[in-house]
């Protein structure tokens, strides 16, 4: 006994060292992959978001320091052993900056819990570190997202974002201790069996095999084919003649056939597709309830299948692993012989294949079941809005409509007092009219519902028009001055967008400017139709501008702030925007004013008829 326990600590040591010299050489890769995807993201984010250029730069700077302390410190030889403390380390610091990046832009939550995951993820397959080191990372993720969740924009409910996120956490935690305890006994196994090289090939073949069916998970998930892949992959690492995925049904309380790999003729595959199995269909049913891998050498002589029905589908022998989600058994994966009429047992390698193609497939079905769901909650949220916005402007159309008719005298001439009512309740009607209509087009945008309607538009009927909308949100004190240069009286492109993009930018710098003046500059230049919206109003803070843009976002967003308005109106310009492939700036200065620019291609028609400049 006690040879036999220093010989256990011995293998313990010595996969150990095994794990950090595996972890040692990985990091470099992992930080290579992390710097060369998130160098993308800094490539591409100025396009998209060039306020948040400099933001960008600064972090990935911050991130390759941590990278580089990371490779320093793996270095020494004696500081090897301390390779699996000091790569969660430094994963750790990264998925923090990470977070600090989004907090500092105000990113979106949906999209900084989905950055995470996929560090997660990443550092899963890549480093095989164990579960405390994955739990290191997932905690530091977890942690930093909760803090900074109060700082992150999110088109919907922060449960959600939260919820994937501690998903991929606690899954890649479980993954990496399943996995630990794979390798561990897979390194004991190789090590006491050294002179049997058959063993050792297939260990690295179960491996190989268990990695090809990760990685085409991860490229097929939520996809419709997702489940075929798996099965013809099982197929080619179990030798067998095929492989079938089938999924419970809650409707009609039966497992059935959603996927099948077989060369076989459609006949068979139809037979097949018709088979649902119930939890008293046969005894086989009963031991999969039990969460067991079920093994069945011959089809012929098994009592937990009817031989009849076999014989009928031409299955020899089989071998089935129940998929379990959260302690309920969600589906099946069966894998058979039939054309080669092979029997007899399975080996060892196969049934340990069986069961970590039926675990891989059971948390890819969760997460695609999560996105399914997160994408499913995101596009019911945006169909309520849109309806609800819709049907609001019925009974708003009919208050501003007798409002109307009251100040023009229809029902009888207004005292001075009344007539000052009803104008006010005509703005008021009007204001909430706007941010209907404001959340109706947010609805269709993130609907997917807006198309882009080209055609002939002459921007100075567009201002004309905008100019009368707006006439009641001009101050006193705020002269409001229209100058369009003759070339954009006759352009191509979107008119009702372009009156959308005019009237929120015109309607927000009168909102914020009480006095001085609001000056609007329409002219073409170079195939593309330049609008500059200028005022003398509040300004913006600097510290302010990244968010501007964002869904919902107002500078002052407090209960006293001083100017109403729910944070939507240059959100729509900036997706309206990139619609019609334009680009809009913004240069402002507390208390001096603040200049939006707007860019955006329009085509010149070829007999522009004259025009006047306008004033």
């Amino acid at each position: 006994m006690p040879r036999r326990e220093d010989e256990g600590e011995s293998l313990a040591a010595a996969y150990r060292d095994e794990t950090s010299r595996t972890v040692r050489r990985r990091l470099l890769v992992t930080m290579a992959c992390f710097l060369f995807f998130v160098g993308i993201a800094v490539a591409l984010e100025p396009r998209f978001h060039p306020e948040r250029g400099t933001t960008l730069r600064d972090n990935f700077v911050l991130e390759l320091f941590v990278c580089a302390v990371g490779l320093a410190l793996s270095g020494p030889r004696r500081l090897w052993p301390w390779s699996t403390v000091i790569a969660p380390l430094v994963c750790a610091g990264l998925a923090l900056l990470m977070l600090r990046y989004n907090v500092l832009v105000h990113g979106q939550a949906e999209r900084c819990a989905m950055f995470q995951v996929s560090l997660l993820s990443g550092v899963f397959v890549l480093l095989p570190w164990g579960w405390p080191s994955q739990l290191t990372v997932a905690v530091a993720s977890i942690a930093g997202f909760a803090a900074a969740a109060s700082h992150l924009a999110a088109s919907d409910a922060l449960i959600y974002p939260a919820l994937s996120l501690v998903t991929g956490g606690v899954t890649t935690v479980l993954g990496a201790f399943f996995l630990d305890r794979y390798r561990y006994d897979a390194f004991v196994r190789t090590a006491l069996l050294s002179r049997a090289s058959e063993q050792q090939q297939a260990e690295a073949e179960i491996a190989a095999a268990l990695a090809d069916i990760g990685h085409v998970l991860n490229a097929h998930l939520g996809q419709p084919d997702m489940l075929e892949q798996v099965n013809r992959l099982a197929v080619a690492c179990l030798g067998c003649d095929w492989s079938a995925t089938l999924l419970w049904d809650d409707r009609r309380q039966t497992f059935r056939v959603h996927a099948v790999a077989d060369g076989r003729n459609p006949e068979w595959h139809l037979q097949l597709a018709q088979l649902e199995l119930g939890w008293e269909s046969m005894p086989l049913m009963r031991v999969v309830r039990q969460h067991e891998l079920i093994e069945v050498p011959d089809t012929t002589c098994d009592a937990l299948v009817p031989a009849e029905v076999m014989r009928r589908l031409n299955v020899t022998s089989g071998i089935c692993t129940p998929i379990v989600r959260r302690g309920d058994t969600i589906g099946i994966l069966a894998h058979g012989h039939g054309r080669s009429a092979r029997r007899g047992p399975w080996s060892a390698k196969q049934r340990r294949l069986a069961l970590g193609i039926a675990n891989a497939t059971a948390i890819a079905l969760e997460n695609a079941r999560l996105i399914d769901d997160l994408q499913g909650a995101s596009r019911l949220k945006s169909e309520f809005v849109a309806t609800m916005s819709h049907e609001l402007r019925t009974p708003l159309n009919v208050i501003t409509g007798y409002a109307d008719l009251l100040a023009e005298g229809t029902f009888g001439v207004l005292s001075p007092d009344l007539g000052d009512t009803i104008a006010r309740i005509r703005q008021s009607a009007f204001e909430l009219l706007d941010l209907v209509n404001a959340t109706l087009d947010l609805g269709r945008l993130e609907a997917g519902r807006e198309a882009v309607d080209v055609g002939p538009v002459d921007v100075q009927e567009v201002c004309a028009e905008v100019d009368r909308e707006l006439e009641t949100l001009v101050q006193p004190d705020v002269t409001l001055r229209w100058l369009v240069a003759p070339a954009a009286r006759d352009v191509v492109t979107d008119r009702m967008k372009v009156k959308t993009i005019v009237k929120n930018l015109v309607g927000n710098a009168l909102k914020f400017t009480t006095n001085g003046s609001v000056e609007v500059r329409a002219a073409v230049e170079a195939g593309r139709l330049t609008l500059a919206v200028r005022d003398t109003g509040i300004g913006i803070a600097p510290a302010d501008l990244p968010v501007i843009f964002e869904m919902f976002r107002q500078v002052d967003s407090s209960s006293t702030r001083r100017f109403g308005g729910v944070g939507l109106g240059l959100h729509i310009v900036k997706r309206l925007l990139d619609l019609l492939g334009g680009t809009i700036t913004v240069q402002s200065t507390p208390r001096v004013g603040s200049l939006f620019s707007v860019s955006l291609p329009v085509a010149e028609r070829p007999a522009a008829r004259g025009s006047r400049l306008a004033s």
